[in-house]
């Protein structure tokens, strides 16, 4: 009998150059391999242990943010182009000010809707937020017995498939 989380760090191996290792903030989770960049950095994990794995979320911090640098590269290369019109010849303040939308149209847009979503991603985020921490609670108190290949919580009363954990996790226990 071996605790879940112990079971899940035996069972995953990695090969690292350089990597930032999740902070005392993060949610106790092994990294996964984009979030690591497969290319440089390998990270292999036996099929209990991905069965038995804190579910990770599925972006990366930083992509959230992608939307606010797509506006800001839009709105710098708006105003160069902005004030060439302008230097360039005898043009009309409107024509200086909506000409360059010809070129950054499409990147305002694109900014906005990552920004849109990211908005909206938070939102979710923290409205699971308290599930996912008790969610956390219960799986740091997993057991995994290898004899009988079950996943249990002690005191309990209730084993399951390793394949399960996710299920067991977010949706048996309701309370605790």
């Amino acid at each position: 009998m071996a605790s879940v989380p112990g079971v899940v760090a035996a069972g995953t191996t990695y090969r690292i150059g350089r990597v930032r290792l999740p902070s005392e903030r993060d949610v106790a989770d092994l990294p996964t391999a984009p979030s690591l960049g497969a290319s440089r950095h390998v990270m292999s994990r036996t099929q209990l242990a991905v069965w038995l794995s804190f579910p990770s979320r599925h972006y990366t911090p930083w992509s959230r943010n992608q939307g606010y640098i797509l506006l800001g590269l839009a709105a710098l290369v708006h105003l160069v182009v902005a004030l060439v019109i302008a230097m360039g010849r005898d043009a009309s303040w409107t024509e200086v000010l909506l000409a360059p939308f010809c070129l950054t149209g499409f990147f305002w847009g694109l900014g906005l809707l990552l920004v849109l979503g990211a908005t909206g991603a938070r939102k979710r985020d923290v409205a699971e937020a308290p599930a996912r921490e008790q969610a956390l609670a219960v799986w740091e108190g997993l057991y995994y017995c290898p004899r009988d290949n079950v996943a249990f919580e002690p005191g309990v009363g209730v084993s399951f498939h390793p394949s399960e954990t996710r299920e067991y996790i977010f949706g048996f226990r309701r309370s605790r």
